[in-house]
């Protein structure tokens, strides 16, 4: 089955408060992000999200996305809808990086095979291992009272598990983190302190001083495998990879290391859900705990993300990120539409439909910033 149109659209995506703040005062009012559109001859659509969470996030930004989509469209356009390797590989080949651009096609062709074969992409990905999903809520950088009240909020909608902003000094980010520690309910399965990079490893070794006591994972503290083996060697709390994986052969490197107990695995930063896929089947044969996640994104993030989460073995998925429903002022779905996975009591529901299982109300996207057709 050959695509005959490619279309892409921006979205400015709005933060849920005000702000949304990183480490190394990294601060976003909205998120934007890159949808892309692929048409088959026969006239079935899928469609595809990927957010960079701002421009110095990622190697990579909106408009780095969007010139990388148009670049490959020729490209897509001939290949066969359900060669999926194909597809990937030869994007790789064509442009080296520039993952975020090729995850928006990689995602949207994953929910035109579903169409086309009228299965959901979970089933096609390797099977649906679980169809209620620990959500988790990532808790921005900001005071410890603010943070706080942030997961008091989300502890009324069902949230049980965390993922702490954190990267500022590292004796105040332990303040925060005790604060946090204090708030969350006592039956919370998971917290992940995450400095984006934002230590090097003697401010880490302050701040797991400092948090003697505190159950918390510690997500990419520093920025390179090596600073990460280093820590492993003196520290005995569990250890997370985050930006240090992109690609397969990184899942690798950490292997060798020995510095890694779990992954945060973003589909976007990894290249799509067929990277995805490989990795994720890399780190059950690791034993690594993986975090479903995504550098933000609205209904069609949370939708490919659902289904890649499903097909993680339940005993190793730590939890999976939602970013539609109440936590969003924007949604791509229809006035009073229902479609796509479900937010329930802190929980993500699967909900089995053919590719992603969401509808989309394509002029609430506004004009597309271009569209490529194959040549008749």
């Amino acid at each position: 089955m050959k695509i005959t149109e490619l279309a892409c659209y921006a979205v400015d995506i709005p933060t849920q408060h005000d702000t949304y703040v990183m480490s190394h005062n990294r601060v976003l009012t909205s998120f934007p992000s890159t949808i892309v559109k692929v048409t088959a001859e026969d006239g079935t659509v899928g469609w595809g999200e990927a957010c960079t969470l701002g421009s110095n996030y990622l190697d990579g930004f909106p408009a780095s996305a969007q010139a990388t989509v148009q670049l490959l469209a020729d490209w897509v356009l001939e290949c066969d809808a359900f060669e999926a390797n194909v597809l990937v590989d030869g994007m790789d080949h064509l442009v080296i990086g520039n993952l975020t651009g090729k995850a928006a096609i990689d995602i949207a062709m994953w929910d035109l095979r579903g169409k086309l074969l009228g299965r959901p992409v979970a089933q096609l990905l390797g099977g649906v291992k679980s169809r209620s999903l620990p959500g988790f809520k990532a808790i921005s950088l900001g005071s410890a009272e603010e943070m706080v009240a942030e997961v008091e909020e989300a502890t009324e909608r069902g949230y049980r598990a965390w993922q702490l902003k954190l990267g500022d000094e590292p004796i105040a980010d332990a303040a925060r983190v005790r604060a946090v520690a204090g708030a969350i309910p006592s039956d919370s399965t998971f917290m992940t302190s995450d400095a984006n990079k934002g230590w090097t490893v003697a401010q880490t070794l302050r701040f797991a001083a400092a948090i003697e006591g505190v159950d918390t994972y510690l997500e990419q503290p520093c920025p390179t495998i090596a600073e990460l083996q280093q820590l492993r060697s003196v520290l005995a709390r569990p250890l997370m990879a985050d930006e240090s994986l992109r690609t397969e052969a990184d899942c690798l490197d950490l292997l060798r290391a020995g510095c890694a107990d779990a992954i945060n695995l973003k589909v976007v930063r990894v290249g799509g859900l067929t990277k995805a896929a490989r990795i994720r089947d890399l780190a059950h044969a690791a034993g690594w705990m993986i975090l479903a996640d995504e550098p933000q994104g609205a209904d069609l993030a949370t939708a490919a993300l659902t289904h890649f989460a499903a097909t993680v073995n339940p005993e190793q998925l730590l939890a999976t990120a939602y970013f539609m429903g109440e936590d969003m002022k924007i949604s791509y779905r229809p006035e009073g539409d229902t479609s796509g996975p479900r937010l329930v009591d802190g929980r993500v529901e699967y909900v089995e439909a053919p590719g992603f299982g969401i509808e989309i109300d394509e002029p609430a996207l506004g004009e597309p910033l271009f569209t490529v057709r194959a040549p008749r």
